[in-house]
């Protein structure tokens, strides 16, 4: 399948996202703080959250399936969803809590960190390649394989981590689904929830995804909008939905300032 519009300005942090941390200002911009730099820019959802041909497979590779395949349902579902619940005062938001944490886990699958991360495990991996396929032999059940070691190029490594992108997105909400999830909400855009490059953060003391799983303190947060943020934990909670009190919000934002790989977006200056 020949490769289309490459380099072109893909976006990590998908723009019908980033709409649901736009104020009601009117003037259809995000504040956006750039954590290197140290200061706040506005910009509307085309400018930010983005790198040229990002997942793009390198020039001459073939692949049964594009990002943007992988990305399109979802991409189109969840601002529709988010208007929906927003329209509705967030009613019945566990009912479509499914569709929620499939778009988190994409979002997470698409992210720098998780590139960073997959490179980083690819490059560890040992890789062979197949030299000769060779037809059974009389008795024998089955084709033997000639093969040799093989040290992968960059190009051949960021393919493998695109496609690692695409199989994490395809296995749908995954551990997420094995968690308990609250809604908190605000409706004062002076006190507004915030997103990240990387919006879907871990909070607690476990360091891999399977011991977190069984840490009660473990928290997952995902942010909707500038209104609503779902909070995972492998322990229930006592209220499913609600207010999120001043200092809790206060130390959200701090937590998303911190883990941010370089943009933080809020629909003001905080």
């Amino acid at each position: 399948m020949a490769m289309r519009n490459r380099n072109r300005l893909d976006h990590y942090v998908p723009q019908g996202y980033l709409q649901g941390f736009i104020g009601p200002s009117g003037n259809g911009r995000l504040s956006v703080f750039d954590k290197q730099k140290g200061s706040w820019f506005e910009s509307g959802t085309p400018g930010v959250g983005a790198i040229k041909g990002f997942y793009d497979y390198s020039e001459g590779s073939e692949s049964d399936q594009t990002a943007d395949d992988a990305f399109g349902a979802l991409e189109t579902t969840f601002p529709k969803l988010r208007r929906e619940l927003l329209g509705s005062g967030f009613a019945n938001w566990n009912k479509r809590l499914g569709t929620l944490l499939r778009f988190a886990q994409m979002l997470r699958a698409r992210s720098l960190l998780f590139r960073e991360q997959a490179l980083s495990r690819n490059r560890n991996l040992p890789f062979l390649r197949i030299e000769e396929i060779l037809a059974p032999q009389p008795g024998e059940s089955g084709t033997r394989i000639r093969y040799s070691r093989h040290v992968p190029s960059e190009a051949e490594l960021l393919n493998k981590t695109i496609t690692d992108m695409r199989t994490e997105i395809a296995s749908g909400a995954a551990w997420m689904s094995d968690l308990h999830w609250c809604l908190r909400t605000t409706s004062n855009v002076e006190d507004p929830f915030v997103t990240c490059d990387g919006p879907v953060i871990t909070e607690g003391r476990a360091r891999q995804v399977a011991d977190a799983l069984r840490d009660r303190e473990t928290l997952v947060f995902f942010p909707l909008c500038w209104q609503a943020c779902l909070v995972g934990s492998p322990a229930k909670f006592d209220v499913e939905s609600g207010a999120l009190a001043l200092d809790d919000m206060k130390k959200l934002r701090a937590l998303y300032l911190k883990s941010a790989n370089r943009f933080v977006f809020s629909p003001r200056r905080i």
